[in-house]
């Protein structure tokens, strides 16, 4: 009979749990559609691998054709999978790296579940994933045979890097990591035979410039290779991640690191709900936990270190993302996009901090230290996997939104007509990105198969001050892409207002209602009843 004990002290299974409770309910969005996915859903096959053509990435067109052969779930098992598989590689490189187990561990449970890239949910970004995964292995491949001197497994990790490169030509910039993480593994120089320390410190410069060397070097292949195979045409042709700093954009990167060192503003659970998460958890762990620990100064020192990784990890990763114009932030959720190599510096900065902050504790009982250092981290992961349940619910809530547009319409034959423009007004967006034109118009396609909708939202439009205004700033986002390539813009002015429906009074209790509706009896579930209608109005055309 095996160790069931033995299985769970396992650090992997450890691993797997902690992302697993914090990433499980991207399983209830198996069918929802975020930001561009309206652009992919029911796409075909020609559309799909000329727009990715234009992108510079032909493959990824190819790839979301066959995910959409087997399944639009496809997306979410993917990602969830995907997700995991990037955390354990992390996980075998600290190792590689020499941290201790409890140390490779921790950072591991911290990137898993970190308030960052809530964007991984939509399908778009899905890809983004499976050439991080192709990243983090060159990684742990290229330190691997670094360390066992096998020079066929380093170029096979050089062909892997170039190749991860088609995520999005942003990561090459994360490869500098290596100048500061080469030191981790480093074993050439022996400091005791070397009694000037710069000067040990000036060998492993030089020893890691040689060993990192050809890598720094890849990227620049790679932009040449994508230079005269893979050049961006079309919409993606000009002012598409073009470098261009200025110093606003370099301090609002400072911010960030600053933020992430401790990421509470990106935390969607409330203070009390935070507080009492992190106390019971705390309190709980307390109890159960008891090991000796190291010295206080040693713990210092070593959550200084970390600090330090993190602090250069950020400014690495946030770099590939400002060069290009791009500010990681927590506000709109389709920023988050800009976040995918963030968790690995947060992680070693949250994990240094709690750290430095635990040497505070009582060094006379180092039993007591250590129950407390690990009830604080269990309490502190146990608010981050919370935090990660709101966020899928707030997805959640914004995907009955769209069900219940898609089901009016389905079910109200005057607003498939085109002489018709629907305002939404109904205030329930879950997210503080309003939803444009190709999202509403894919919801109008999933109703009816039709291209020719043109619903609003209503703040937006109001915005430009009169509907030519808006009419002018609309035009250019007209196309296959977006779904919208037959709207008029010149019918004569009738439009539906659409608001809340008077029964919805917290779209919170609404989607637990319908949550249980949907999965004990779905044929009694109907999403319209979230919306009402006021109109038509109508004018005569000028």
């Amino acid at each position: 009979m095996p160790d069931i004990k033995g299985l769970f002290k396992r650090a992997e299974l450890q691993i797997f749990l902690v992302y697993m409770g914090a990433h499980l309910p991207i399983f209830l969005l198996s069918d929802a559609r975020y930001w561009d996915d309206w652009s992919l859903s029911g796409a075909s096959k020609e559309m799909l691998v000329s727009v990715f053509t234009q992108a510079g990435f032909p493959l990824l067109g190819y790839y979301h054709y066959a995910v959409q052969l087997i399944g639009w779930w496809f997306y979410a098992f993917s990602t969830f999978a995907l997700g995991y598989f990037i955390i354990h590689v992390f996980y075998l490189i600290l190792k590689s790296f020499d941290f201790s187990k409890s140390d490779a561990k921790s950072l591991s449970f911290l990137a898993a579940t970190l308030p960052l890239n809530f964007a991984r949910i939509a399908a778009i970004n899905n890809p983004g994933l499976f050439f991080l995964l192709i990243f983090v292995f060159a990684l742990y491949v290229f330190v691997n045979s670094v360390s066992n001197k096998n020079i066929l497994a380093e170029y096979i990790s050089y062909a892997l890097f170039i190749f991860s490169f088609q995520f999005n030509a942003l990561i090459p910039f994360f490869l500098v990591v290596f100048f500061i993480a080469a030191f981790l593994f480093h074993t050439d120089v022996d400091a005791s035979t070397d009694p000037i320390h710069h000067k040990n410190y000036i060998n492993k410069f030089r020893y890691v410039t040689r060993k990192t060397g050809v890598i720094v070097l890849l990227p620049f292949l790679y932009a040449v290779i994508q230079h005269f195979l893979f050049k961006k045409s079309g919409m993606f042709s000009a002012q598409y991640n073009v470098i261009d700093i200025d110093f606003g954009t370099i301090i609002s990167e400072i911010k960030v690191i600053i933020l992430y060192l401790f990421p509470y503003n990106g935390i969607y659970v409330g203070n009390t709900v935070t507080l009492t998460i992190f106390i019971s958890t705390l309190l709980s762990v307390y109890l159960i936990r008891s090991n000796p620990t190291v010295s206080g100064t040693d713990a210092q020192r070593n959550g200084k270190g970390l600090i330090c990784i993190g602090v250069a990890l950020l400014s690495l990763g946030a770099s590939a993302y400002v060069l290009v114009g791009k500010d990681p932030s927590y506000e709109p959720w389709t920023a988050t996009r800009f976040q995918v190599l963030l968790p690995f510096g947060a992680a070693f900065s949250t994990l240094g901090l709690l750290k430095v902050i635990c040497t505070v504790f009582p060094a006379e009982n180092p039993d007591i230290r250590h129950r407390m250092k690990v009830a604080s981290f269990g309490g502190l992961i146990a608010v981050f996997i919370v935090n990660w349940w709101f966020v899928y619910a707030t997805f959640y809530v914004d995907h009955l939104r769209q069900e219940a547009f898609a089901d009016t319409i389905r079910n109200t034959p005057s607003l498939q007509s085109r002489n018709y423009v629907i305002l939404d007004r109904s205030g329930l967006n879950a997210f503080d990105t309003m939803p444009g034109l190709g999202e509403y118009a894919g919801l109008h396609e999933a109703a009816t198969g039709k291209h020719d909708a043109l619903i609003l939202d209503y703040d937006t439009v109001t915005a430009h001050g009169s509907w030519s205004a808006f009419v002018g700033n609309a035009k250019k986002f007209l196309g296959p892409w977006s779904k919208v390539e037959d709207a008029a813009f010149n019918v004569p002015g009738c439009l539906y207002i659409v608001n809340r429906g008077h029964e919805v009074q917290s779209t919170w209790s609404y989607a637990m209602s319908a949550l249980i509706i949907k999965t004990r009896n779905p044929e009694h579930y109907t999403a319209r009843q979230l919306l009402s209608f006021d109109g038509p109005y109508c004018q005569s055309p000028q």
